[in-house]
């Protein structure tokens, strides 16, 4: 039956969460520090390249207007 079947996929997902909640550990103040310093250049990257595009399309679209 499917229900059987969908029964036997969950107990395996529960099975598979147990184990990658076993190898969990809190990261260290360097790690999280590390990810923090990754995660604000990405932001800072992103918030630069779409500066940098909304600007000249501003400027554009002003001229098109007339």
């Amino acid at each position: 039956m499917d229900i059987n079947k969908k029964i036997e996929e969950f107990k395996e997902f529960i099975e598979e969460c147990k184990r990658v909640w076993l190898v969990l550990k809190k990261p260290t103040l360097d790690e999280y520090l590390a990810v923090a310093k990754v995660t604000a250049l990405g932001i800072t990257i992103l918030g630069v390249i779409g500066y940098i595009i909304h600007v000249p399309a501003t400027y554009i679209k002003n001229i098109l207007k007339g």
